[in-house]
């Protein structure tokens, strides 16, 4: 009925009911103590088992919150963000979340002022921000969404209602091709022994993340997934790799495919399962930040694209378009692709269905030309 699960260091609770929409209901335990959050949790099952509390419609903490002194909504440009992200993550909103949403609005109130009245707001306000000639339609689209969110919050929704989303059209994903990946892998080599020569860097370091990229690629795993990924997750024998902390903080697992079995089993030399699977000689082998984990295996994917001179639009998540690319090739169903990425919904796996497509598409016109 409810499981509990820790996202960077806090504890949220997860009520599940195939008969509610949502079928999952998540809220943050408000505690870094797992002892603590799991006596919360049993509080709140037995609430629930007694018809004390519903965690699809009552606020899990308003009892304590209607004990402190009453506040004032925001009022303010600058106070809007803080009591947004604040409602946010007591609704266990990822940090990368609220991290965003704290980005967009940080440009906004820059624009507009952080001592500027929620009331004063005009829609101009908004649409000199969204429509900014220095940026794309697309960054132009994802400050209206973000922005849009938090005077909805307000209830300032008529300033936002007042200015139409710019138009981006649907755009396919990027995928990396098998011969890209050889390309970027190959130079990622290349720079290694370079280094290693003129003493520029220790055994085994930076070409430890060629492996990386590649099981990304046969995995169709996101960059925080393979930076958590511990020996203690793979299970050979069953072809499969177990995923506890996915993008939306669910349990799932993925199949190993031969090429990645194969990758692992080179790899391995008798660690414990605690041990990460993918790291640098002298990093920790059981402590990491899989943010700083990503994006450093982003920045050096990006550093051998360029010098292998692959598509410089393609960056680490296209290993993951590309993985989903190569099932719709070889006609893989779009459920079939949903069930492989955990995508949520199906109408993300369908584009690649399309991509595949396309491809195909351009190579008859190709034959015949």
């Amino acid at each position: 009925m409810a499981s509990i699960f820790d996202r960077s260091g806090n504890f949220y609770a997860q009520f599940y009911d195939s008969g509610r929409s949502p079928k999952r209901k998540r809220f943050s335990l408000r505690t870094s103590d797992r002892k603590e959050a799991r006596r919360r949790l049993t509080d709140f099952e037995r609430a629930y088992e007694e018809g004390k509390f519903d965690p699809w419609t009552d606020d899990p903490f308003s009892e304590d919150e209607s004990a402190e002194d009453p506040v004032d909504g925001p009022t303010t440009v600058g106070e809007a963000i803080e009591a947004f992200c604040e409602s946010k993550e007591r609704q266990g909103r990822t940090e990368s979340t609220i991290r965003n949403y704290r980005k967009q609005w940080r440009l906004f109130r820059g624009r507009v002022g952080g001592e500027t009245l929620l009331d004063n707001l005009k829609p101009e306000d908004v649409r000199s921000f969204v429509y900014d000639s220095d940026v794309k339609a697309t960054t132009g689209a994802n400050r209206h969404r973000h922005v849009g969110a938090v005077l909805r919050w307000t209830g300032h929704e008529s300033v936002i209602d007042a200015v139409e989303k710019p138009k981006t059209g649907d755009k396919l994903p990027k995928a990396l091709r098998e011969d890209e990946l050889r390309s970027i892998c190959r130079e990622a080599v290349k720079d290694y022994r370079k280094k290693r020569l003129s003493g520029g860097c220790r055994s085994r370091e930076m070409v430890w993340i060629v492996p990386a990229i590649r099981f990304a690629y046969f995995t169709g795993l996101r960059g925080q997934e393979i930076g958590r990924v511990r020996w203690s997750h793979i299970d050979l024998d069953r072809q499969k790799l177990t995923i506890y902390r996915q993008k939306n903080g669910d349990e799932s697992t993925v199949p190993l495919i031969e090429p990645a079995r194969k990758l692992l089993r080179r790899l391995y030399d008798g660690e414990d399962g605690d041990t990460f699977v993918f790291r640098s000689p002298g990093c920790s082998r059981k402590e990491r930040s899989a943010r700083r984990f990503r994006e450093h295996v982003s920045r050096k994917f990006a550093e051998w694209r360029d010098e292998a001179g692959v598509r410089p639009e393609l960056t680490l998540h296209s290993t993951r378009h590309g993985y989903a690319t190569r099932l719709a090739e070889k006609g893989a169903s779009a459920f079939a692709i949903k069930s492989a990425l955990r995508h949520s919904d199906l109408s993300t796996s369908m584009k690649y269905i399309h991509m595949a497509g396309k491809q195909l598409q351009s190579e008859v016109e190709a034959a015949f030309s």
